[in-house]
């Protein structure tokens, strides 16, 4: 599977962007959730993206168990060549609901140990 670190990179930041050389995928299908972590030459991380999806147990109609998804998350970040990280974060705590709702918070610039809150 390729990795398209800069696909919702803003093009704003296209310039500023640390291209990873190496991309590390980790998948827990069981946990629904999955992580990359991109490294430059020197092999500081330049590239960080997470995505999950919370479930819990329910009984459909005809009482039958399901697992239903009740939040889902992806944070996306690139290093910028000042040092500070671009971060993206989209979520929604109602997947359970119709219509769904997904929030996707405004870029901000922060310090690589704020990436995976």
């Amino acid at each position: 599977m390729a990795i398209h670190w800069n696909a919702e990179l803003p093009e704003d930041y296209s310039g500023q962007a640390v291209v990873p050389v190496t991309i590390q995928r980790r998948v827990d299908d069981f946990a629904h959730a999955s992580k990359e972590v991109g490294f430059d030459d020197l092999g500081a991380r330049c590239f960080y993206r997470h995505e999950f999806t919370l479930t819990e147990d329910r009984f459909d109609a005809d009482e039958f168990p399901i697992e239903v998804g009740v939040y889902w998350e992806r944070v996306i970040a690139w290093r910028l060549t000042g040092g500070k990280w671009l971060k993206l974060k989209v979520w929604s705590d109602r997947l359970d609901h119709c219509p769904r709702r997904y929030i996707k918070q405004a870029p901000e610039l922060v310090e690589e140990h704020e990436l995976e809150r």
